[in-house]
């Protein structure tokens, strides 16, 4: 074999690796972008079946509900409770919670109000 031969053989040995290495590197790509298209999915799907949980959860809630509600007694607890009914002869008699804030500044605005009413009359008065 002559040196002429090596070199050519050399040469090509050295572009099959180069082609070799870029094909390699061609499929890594291509196979790391599937996998991260896996994990999306994956991901995706996580998501999608919590939310179903979720939706079950919430759909035997509102059976149950519905269930209650052929219950009169239920019906007439919400009644009275979301709508202040009452029935015939009874009394109603609603609570009213104030907050000691406002309260305290109603009774100082009142009491600013009469003072002014006292103020003004006792300049009449004195006309």
């Amino acid at each position: 074999m002559t040196t002429h031969d090596r070199e050519k053989k050399s040469r090509v040995a050295r572009d099959f690796r180069r082609v070799l290495i870029v094909l390699v590197i061609i499929f890594v790509a291509i196979l790391g972008r599937q996998e991260y298209k896996i994990h999306q999915i994956q991901k995706e799907t996580d998501a999608t079946r919590k939310r179903v949980e979720e939706l079950q959860k919430v759909q035997a809630d509102l059976e149950a509900e519905r269930k209650r509600l052929s219950d009169p007694k239920y019906i007439e607890k919400l009644a009275r409770e979301d709508h202040n009914y009452v029935k015939k002869d009874e009394v109603p008699i609603f609570i009213v919670k104030d907050k000691e804030g406002q309260n305290g500044k109603a009774d100082t605005d009142a009491q600013k109000d009469k003072n002014t009413m006292t103020g003004n009359n006792e300049k009449k008065a004195e006309n």
